[in-house]
C-alpha cells in the first residue's frame, strides 16, 4: 500500500462496523487521501480492526495524528492515530525505535471548504469505488478540529453511532 511510510497514518481501535466510506469522510477532513486500506481476515472477511490512510505529505499526516489522537470515537471506540511503523520495537527488541521528529505545521486558518471542492480528477479511487460526496455537505468556516467534531457529532445524530 505505502509508497511512503511517513505519509501513512495507522488507525487502531476500528470497530468491524465502520464502513469504509465513513472512515473516508473523517480523515479527509484535513487533506487529500490518497489510499485507504481496510485489512480483512481471509476466511471470514472481518475487518482486523484497523486501518492503514496514506496522504499526500508527511506534515498532513502527522497533523491528522495529532488533530484525531482522542477525538474520533465510532461505535463506543475511540481511534487510535499514529504515524505507521513508529510504535514498532527494533529487531533487538528492546530499544524502542525514535520516531522521526518533524515539525507539526500550525493549522490553517479556517477556510470555506467541502469535499465536492475537489475537482472530480483528484477524487480517490477506493477498493475500486469512486469516493463519493455526500450532498448533505455544506460549508462553514470553522477550525479543522472544530470541523471534524462537528462532522461526527452530524454523522453520530444521522446514524445512530
Amino acid at each position: 500500500m505505502s509508497r511512503n511510510p511517513g505519509c501513512t497514518v495507522f488507525i487502531g481501535n476500528l470497530d468491524e462496523k465502520v464502513p469504509e466510506r465513513v472512515l473516508y469522510e473523517i480523515l479527509i477532513q484535513v487533506g487529500r487521501v490518497v489510499d485507504l486500506h481496510i485489512p480483512r481476515d481471509k476466511e471470514t472477511n472481518r475487518s482486523k480492526g484497523y486501518a492503514f490512510a496514506e496522504y499526500e505529505t508527511e506534515e498532513i499526516a502527522q497533523y491528522a495524528v495529532k488533530l484525531f489522537s482522542g477525538l474520533v470515537r465510532l461505535h463506543n471506540r475511540t481511534l487510535r492515530f499514529a504515524i505507521s511503523g513508529q510504535d514498532k520495537q527494533s529487531s533487538n527488541g528492546n530499544i524502542p525505535v525514535t520516531p522521526k521528529v518533524n515539525p507539526i505545521p500550525p493549522p490553517k486558518p479556517a477556510q470555506l471548504m467541502r469535499s465536492s471542492d475537489t475537482p472530480a480528477s483528484q477524487h480517490t479511487v477506493v477498493n475500486g469505488r469512486i469516493a463519493g460526496i455526500s450532498p448533505n455537505h455544506s460549508y462553514s468556516a470553522h477550525s479543522e478540529g472544530e470541523r471534524v467534531s462537528l462532522f461526527l457529532s452530524k454523522y453520530k445524530t444521522l446514524y445512530g453511532f
